[in-house]
């Protein structure tokens, strides 16, 4: 199988799944050999995204409530899209020069437990992200109640930015205009937050995984995203 193949695979589990499993298909594919170390940061960057589900469901129907013109708040695919054609175009066609033969089917239920065990490693480490970093989103809130006064707006926003399924709650319970939070969500959703990037860096642990490439590219994607919110609302509203 060809690496052009094995990460459009790798992109299009990533998208429908949503994170981390275009991180762990990313780490797993280098380990083996299937993919270019090279490429791990770029294509974990792309491949790692919130699902089309959690972004239709949760993002839009639940916390916007937005019934019409996805178009405008799915363009936070849009860069990962644009990131992931170019990068098929531009890389080489080649295969794995060793040819693994097929072999029966056996079931090994060692393999099974091992399947298992890997599993929950995973999800633990992930449900643990996420409950640390919901609780640090949440921190300017809880100080500005305890205190019986205003965090700054600023505050809110930078908050936000630490775990995305909080963040998105928080940024639609602030006093702000509707188009700046629509914006303000579609930057959370194509950054990831800090949340996302420390669970990468955790998948990829003993690898010399450069997470500052993977931030860089994240915060491009981001960027551009929020541009493309903006053309798109001027032309649709």
């Amino acid at each position: 199988i060809s690496q052009k193949h094995i990460m459009l695979f790798t992109y299009i589990i990533g998208i429908i799944f949503g994170f981390p499993i275009g991180a762990k298909l990313t780490a797993d594919f280098c380990s083996k050999g299937y993919i270019d170390k090279n490429h791990r940061e770029i294509l974990s960057a792309l491949a790692n995204h919130f699902s089309l589900p959690f972004i239709i469901t949760y993002a839009l129907s639940e916390q916007l409530n937005i019934c019409s013109h996805y178009s405008i708040y799915l363009v936070s695919l849009l860069p990962s899209a644009i990131g992931m054609i170019a990068m098929l175009s531009i890389n080489k066609n080649r295969s794995l020069k060793q040819k693994i033969p097929a072999q029966g089917f056996k079931l090994n239920m060692q393999i099974v437990d091992a399947g298992i065990m890997k599993g929950f490693e995973t999800l633990i480490k992930l449900c643990g992200y996420i409950v640390l970093f919901s609780i640090v989103s949440r921190i300017p809130q809880t100080i500005a109640q305890k205190a019986d006064c205003s965090m700054p707006l600023s505050a809110d926003i930078i908050g936000a930015f630490f775990e995305t399924t909080n963040g998105i709650g928080i940024v639609c319970g602030l006093c702000i205009p509707r188009t700046l939070s629509i914006v303000l969500c579609i930057a959370l959703l194509s950054f990831g937050g800090v949340s996302c990037m420390v669970q990468t860096k955790s998948i990829f642990r003993d690898t010399g995984f450069r997470l500052y490439r993977y931030i860089l590219l994240k915060a491009a994607m981001s960027i551009l995203s929020c541009l493309l919110c903006i053309i798109l609302f001027c032309i649709l509203i």
